[in-house]
């Protein structure tokens, strides 16, 4: 049944209009977006930005989805995962936050007010309209990452009397015009500018606080590039060449777990007495397992302890936990270690009472910005700028300093902060030590770990590497329902619009430009065909 929706704030949101504008100026607002007095480029940044991590999303694409689906977490209960869970079920409310939402719209509207604007006021505002352009191209490759076509050269213009029924841009399309858009945006912000900027400042919850926030964007923006261009791997390999050589060549590159970008929120935003609440979902075996095996200082931070203090986790093979060997395991409640609820929701109520602590959503971090050069270096697309080898060991680093310090922040306990010596530790573990000839493997493996609060990035590099898998250095669980194979989706279900939409014809025609490609499965609805990148 659906969760009752929650109200979702941020303890640093600013009101959209200036305190005490009197009513016919809050008309005049909304009539001319030109004003930038009472409608700013700035609170649009700031209402995409804190709605950009919606609670349905997260209660039915992550935690009841795509955790189970990457093998993170099983379903509570007697028997853990049900027979059927690889169905999708009720699930792609990511398509929803880009175009039914605040998140496209709100950017899109921001970047509106800037070019309409005079020239004199505009100035001032360029590098503001850069970064705007860059949390959209986020997430526009999001949404299409796993929906494919999406409109998005003709979206967001009907309330500007502007086109109603916006055409789809076919993947291959939009991936190259979202690299555009992104490059130019960098460029931008590292040219210099003839007049002081107004910046976006407490308005960015991402890097509001940064000593420079213009340098933190030109560095996520490269980053981002980098991320967007490792999806060609199957499709066009000298794309990607040319857009990593581009990035690596920019000095102005993420260094440390500081210029990650993530949400950072307050304690309720992810309140956990609603759909945020990562309560009854418990560990799963295949990762607790290797993390237990190789001390992996994460595993404190990840789940929590069962009640005998051990770490213990649950079948995600159907059939497997349904075995009478292991039900007792399932017969007592406390048995099986559960996730680490206020990783998830920082005013989770356990031993000290509703906690306190900080929440973060990370969308692009330093641990992963090394995951994807040692991936490029390993694979030969990129020479130079150091081995393969060190920058996995920095990203196996970066990942668990950064879980460390959110951990801390979010106020886990108990939790010990992760010394600088379990991490070397670590890094030496069979396994886990870097092996040349398990490069791809083993980056993706760890890369598979660190995506423990993305797992639609694991998903991702599942479908583009194949890691992990059943003989992977971290083995799954081989997924069996009654003794027949279980199959993972590849894709989200495509909702068909009715035929009275005005966007159907455009829709009808992208559907079935995408099933030209025998890849895409048997229909819209099938989520176990595939998206253009994601090549067969």
């Amino acid at each position: 049944m659906m969760k009752t929706r929650n109200k979702i704030y941020i303890a640093f949101i600013l009101l959209v209009f200036v305190a005490g504008c009197k009513k016919e100026a809050f008309v005049e607002a909304n009539l001319s977006p030109s004003t930038v007095y009472e409608v700013t480029p700035g609170d649009q940044f700031l209402a995409a930005a804190s709605g950009s991590q919606d609670d349905f999303e997260h209660y039915y694409d992550i935690y009841r989805s795509l955790n189970y689906w990457m093998q993170y977490a099983t379903q509570g209960g007697l028997t853990g995962n049900s027979l059927n869970f690889t169905n999708p079920g009720n699930s792609n409310y990511t398509y929803g936050k880009i175009f039914n939402e605040r998140v496209g719209t709100s950017l899109a509207y921001g970047i509106k007010i800037i070019d309409d604007i005079s020239t004199a006021k505009k100035t001032k505002h360029v590098h503001q309209k850069a970064i705007l352009e860059i949390f959209k191209a986020y997430y526009a490759f999001y949404v299409s990452d796993i929906n494919g076509s999406i409109p998005y050269a003709q979206a967001f213009q009907g309330r500007y009397g502007g086109i109603l029924a916006p055409e789809y841009d076919a993947q291959q399309t939009l991936f190259n015009t979202l690299d555009g858009e992104i490059k130019n945006a960098v460029t931008t912000l590292k040219a210099s500018q003839p007049v002081t900027q107004n910046m976006l400042g407490t308005n960015d919850p991402f890097f509001g606080t940064a000593a420079n926030q213009v340098t933190a964007w030109v560095k996520t923006g490269n980053a981002l590039r980098l991320k967007i261009g490792m999806r060609l791997m199957k499709r066009d390999v000298a794309k990607l060449t040319t857009i990593a050589n581009e990035v690596i060549a920019d000095p102005v590159q993420m260094a440390n777990i500081d210029d990650s970008w993530a949400l950072y929120t307050g304690p309720s935003y992810a309140d956990g007495t609603g759909n945020y609440n990562p309560a009854t979902f418990l560990a799963a075996k295949p990762v607790v397992d290797f993390m237990v095996a190789k001390t992996d200082p994460r595993l404190r931070i990840f789940y929590r302890p069962n009640t005998a203090g051990l770490y213990v986790g649950s079948f995600p093979n159907p059939d497997e936990s349904r075995l009478p060997a292991n039900q007792p395991l399932y017969a007592t409640a406390g048995n099986i270690s559960e996730l680490q609820h206020r990783l998830f929701t920082p005013n989770y109520n356990e031993g000290s009472g509703v906690g306190t602590g900080d929440g973060f959503f990370p969308i692009l971090t330093y641990a992963e910005y090394c995951f994807l050069r040692a991936d490029l270096i390993a694979r030969n697309i990129v020479t130079g700028g150091g081995t393969a080898k060190e920058w996995y060991d920095k990203a196996v680093r970066a990942s668990i300093e950064y879980y460390s310090k959110r951990a801390v922040a979010a106020k886990v306990e108990p939790f010990t902060p992760v010394t600088a010596a379990e991490i070397t530790a670590y890094l030496a573990m069979p396994g886990v030590v870097f092996d040349p000839a398990k490069a791809t493997e083993q980056i993706a493996v760890q890369a598979y770990l660190d995506f423990f609060r993305q797992p639609s990035e694991a998903w991702a590099w599942w479908k583009r590497t194949g890691f992990p898998n059943t003989t992977s250095v971290l083995p799954w669980a081989n997924l069996t329902s009654n003794g027949a194979a279980l199959r993972l989706p590849r894709r989200a279900s495509i909702g068909v619009l009715p035929t009275t939409s005005l966007n159907y014809e455009n829709q009808q025609e992208a559907i079935q430009a995408m099933a030209a490609d025998p890849g895409f499965g048997s229909g819209p609805n099938d989520a176990f065909g595939r998206v253009w990148w994601d090549k067969q």
